[in-house]
């Protein structure tokens, strides 16, 4: 029964492929991102769950209250993930164009659930699958994809949940003065990245979408030797291209620092961009240690504020979260 489902998703992954670009030339638009297109596919294998679950109830009635009670446990993960991607859809293809999708989608699964399932075992073994698919949500990519979904209203409950996992300093050539401990939600990317001072990069939606976590260290000159951060100190290490909103006093692991609001703005060729952060900054050891929560890049007509406001909790809970190591 695996095996078969296995076969059936695969070939439904590629009808899916023509079914966006289907609705893209419709649309007559550039092909959506690569967050748009992980969100039709785990869309579609949530529906097709549901559907798989129907066609067990209808062909086999004994096992309705073992669906039944499938069902009732999905509702607070697959259900919520499956209503999460619905609205996420919905704002980025147009509502007409979503629903062009999901009665592609609809009839995609029709066609594929034609045959009846050959015995009652496998729907059985199904059942048990999918079980325990709600309990542990496995590190595959298509359960990240899941769990992004689950948590796209409210990101910091993931970490509030426990699916998280920390990454450790420790040994790290960038940084060799200070072992810290950061708590990352298990459904964001990790990241090496090429500038010098970043230490290491964690995108959300496992890699896919514009909201990052970084964690960087720079070495100050000796004439900050034993700088107090506060928003003067702070404001002067800013570059002109950067407007800080807001700043107040933060404290990690029980050393004294700052969090500032800032929203820098910069071009990606001819294009002008922005994107907008959160810094929580220590010293330790002449250096300066900053992890930063970020929405963007985007176009500088668009206004991140609400965007930021929705990850700033997240932010605040790695950062509040954070150990280091002296």
């Amino acid at each position: 029964m695996f095996l078969k489902f296995q076969i059936l998703f695969s070939s439904f992954r590629i009808a899916l492929l023509f079914c966006l670009i289907s609705v893209t030339s419709y649309a007559q638009e550039q092909p959506y991102s690569a967050k748009v297109a992980s969100a039709v596919e785990t869309y579609a294998f949530l529906r097709g769950q549901s559907a798989a679950l129907n066609e067990i109830a209808k062909q086999f009635p004994q096992l309705k209250p073992e669906v039944a009670s499938a069902e009732k446990k999905m509702k607070g993960t697959f259900y919520r993930a499956e209503k999460n991607i619905e609205k996420f859809l919905q704002s980025e293809l147009q509502i007409s164009h979503f629903k062009i999708l999901k009665k592609q989608i609809d009839s995609l699964l029709q066609v594929q659930f034609k045959k009846p399932i050959e015995k009652e075992k496998y729907a059985r073994d199904f059942l048990k699958k999918a079980n325990e698919r709600v309990y542990a949500i496995n590190d595959t990519i298509l359960h990240k994809r899941i769990m992004s979904f689950i948590y796209h209203d409210a990101p910091h409950e993931e970490i509030n949940d426990g699916h998280l996992n920390f990454f450790l300093t420790e040994n790290h050539p960038k940084a060799q003065k200070a072992d810290l401990k950061i708590p990352v939600p298990k459904s964001w990317l990790a990241e090496e990245a090429e500038s010098p001072q970043t230490i290491q990069q964690f995108t959300s939606f496992n890699g896919t979408g514009i909201e990052k976590i970084l964690l960087t260290a720079y070495d100050l000159p000796d004439h900050l030797d034993g700088i107090t951060l506060n928003k003067k100190t702070v404001s002067e290490m800013l570059s002109p291209e950067s407007n800080l909103i807001r700043s107040e006093p933060a404290t990690i692991d029980d050393i004294p620092g700052m969090m500032i609001e800032v929203e820098e703005h910069f071009n990606i060729g001819d294009s002008p961009m922005k994107i907008r952060m959160l810094q929580f900054m220590f010293v330790q050891d002449k250096k300066l240690y900053c992890i930063q929560g970020s929405v963007g890049p985007v176009e500088t007509k668009i206004n991140l504020e609400m965007h930021l406001k929705k990850y700033e909790p997240l932010f605040r809970l790695i950062a509040a979260n954070t150990e280091i190591e002296n």
